[in-house]
């Protein structure tokens, strides 16, 4: 359940705390006080992408914290990420800058928008304004019924993809005989120029380093000679230390610190001895020859030639020697692989087959459950005589089965049912979605609405906002509305409201005390101009 907000900086919001309450909240307000801004905030608490242009005008960066009382199933999710809560509350904080940066946080550690996701499709159910369109869009009736079935397709999901690997296999054997043969010629000789190279990784960067040694070995060498007759020549460090050491060690007796100098200048000297020894080993293997260097080129230059070819390094072109000598050796059994993968695909498709008619048989009784409870809400609704049901239609195997889900519906007595999207009003369809958001939605404590009440009004207003109320009971109900019935039936009420400073324009949000609220009621019955009338009525839709 949403418990809090604090949104600073957003659009035209500049600061504004909203405590939000159990049961029926409603939010009105004049078109375009700013009633979308506070869902845009919900939903980047959901993890929403974010829009710098959100950010308040003339400000650096916008805000928005949401502490919620969170379900098991959440604090599961924030346990596997690492993320301590105390007790059941979490506090989501989000904010975004003018340069676009974009910083989530739950609990005060910083966490990605998928994090958000996760959780956020636990927390909170928002109906958007255009929502009512998904009963219009045949495809997405399937979904409907599965959130209600709960169907299970991981199994079947894992198997589709199998499958689509391996049509996509065979797709790539299936090949005409000359395209099957030209590309056999073509692997024969890459292959062919690659194995012949006998490349070893690390073996550009060792020929490189020889090269630059011989390309340099002059003034190596004289480099070394000049060090090594420093050392070990005439008058040079070997006998100056040596003679050092005989000199100390006639006196180290007498003084221990003497003794200490000594035993450092000892150490000199084997140092500059074991120095000579390998400078004289390297210079007596500074030996290189002309074929060397040329055979160094000739290499390296194969290796350039490879590497323009098959990859960036001796590791790449490696890779797709190994790849390419997988798919020769596919070619060249062609018949062998395909009769392969066409058995693997036989017993998958068989699996599939298995899995897809459990998921048949969880949809066909979920539809008549759903069928029930749809037209049950729907009498509620002021549509006490509908009908509703749910057509099947075998398809081949996609991502979510078998068949494909379409709702059917008749409105009046004695006409015959067709398809939802050809016969329902803009009204209808608001209920319809709102009889099976009612039924649906079972695993979110907070539901949101925004103005589901389009295109509805009378009686009908009536019964969407007594359904509405009854839902808040189990559930914090949160609803956008133009509609007094609506807001005359909600346990708590928030208006929103835009007001000029003369410089600057700012949406407050304010919560109503009960006089308020029938002066706001009666706004939205009468316009602007509120009548004694317009207050009576108003009352009397509240039970006043």
């Amino acid at each position: 359940m949403l418990l809090f907000m604090n949104i600073k900086n957003v659009a035209l919001i500049e600061q504004t705390e909203i405590e939000w309450a159990p049961q029926m909240t409603v939010l009105t307000g004049e078109t375009g006080a700013g009633k979308s801004i506070i869902i845009d905030c919900v939903n980047l608490l959901l993890g929403a992408r974010s829009d710098k242009t959100l950010v308040r005008y003339g400000t650096d960066k916008a805000r928005i914290q949401g502490l919620f009382s969170a379900s098991d199933d959440v604090l599961e999710i924030l346990k596997d990420e690492g993320i301590e809560t105390e007790g059941n509350s979490v506090l989501i904080d989000r904010e975004l800058s003018q340069e676009g940066r974009n910083i989530c946080r739950i609990n005060g550690v910083m966490t990605t928008q998928n994090v958000l996701r996760e959780i956020g499709a636990r927390l909170i159910n928002i109906h958007g304004q255009h929502d009512n369109q998904a009963l219009l869009t045949p495809d997405k009736h399937i979904d409907f019924l599965d959130e209600y079935a709960k169907t299970d397709l991981t199994e079947y999901k894992k198997l589709y993809e199998k499958r689509k690997q391996l049509l996509l296999n065979l797709e790539s054997l299936d090949k005409s005989e000359q395209e099957r043969v030209q590309r056999i010629d073509l692997l024969s000789y890459q292959t062919d120029e690659i194995l012949s190279a006998d490349l070893k990784i690390g073996e550009e960067a060792e020929l490189k380093e020889r090269k630059a040694l011989i390309d340099n070995a002059e003034k190596i060498a004289v480099s070394l000679n000049e060090a090594y007759n420093s050392l070990y020549g005439d008058n040079c460090a070997y006998d100056l230390t040596s003679g050092a050491v005989s000199a100390l060690e006639r006196i180290s007796e007498i003084d221990e610190d003497l003794d200490a100098v000594l035993s450092k200048i000892t150490d000199v000297k084997y140092i500059i001895e074991d120095s000579v020894h390998e400078i004289r080993n390297f210079l007596d293997n500074l030996d290189f020859d002309e074929n060397e260097q040329n055979d160094i080129e000739e290499r390296l230059d194969t290796i350039s030639r490879l590497k323009r070819k098959y990859g960036d390094d001796e590791e790449s072109i490696l890779n797709y020697l190994e790849e390419s000598l997988a798919e020769l050796d596919s070619l060249k059994n062609y018949e062998e692989n395909t009769e392969k993968l066409k058995k693997e695909l036989s017993e998958l498709e068989s699996n599939m087959t298995k899995e897809a008619e459990k998921i048949t048989k969880t949809r066909e009784l979920a539809a008549k459950r759903l069928q029930k409870e749809v037209e049950e809400s729907l009498s509620e609704l002021d549509m006490p005589k509908v009908r509703f049901e749910t057509e099947f239609k075998k398809t081949d195997f996609t991502q979510k089965g078998t068949e494909c889900a379409e709702f059917l519906i008749c409105p009046n007595v004695g006409e015959e049912l067709k398809p939802l999207v050809k016969i329902a009003s803009g009204g209808e369809l608001s209920r319809i979605m709102l009889a099976i958001k009612s039924i649906v939605c079972d695993s979110v404590d907070t539901l949101i609405f925004d103005e589901i009440d389009t295109g509805v009004s009378g009686n009908a207003a009536k019964k969407i906002a007594s359904k509405l109320w009854n839902l808040a009971r189990g559930k914090q109900v949160i609803c956008v509305s133009h509609s007094p019935q609506l807001a005359a039936t909600a346990d708590n009420h928030f208006v929103i409201s835009k007001k000029t400073d003369g410089e600057r324009t700012v949406t407050e949000v304010k919560k109503l005390s009960q006089d308020e609220r029938i002066y706001e009621i009666a706004r939205i019955i009468d316009g602007n101009s509120v009548t004694d009338t317009a207050i009576k009525h108003a009352k009397e839709m509240m039970g006043l």
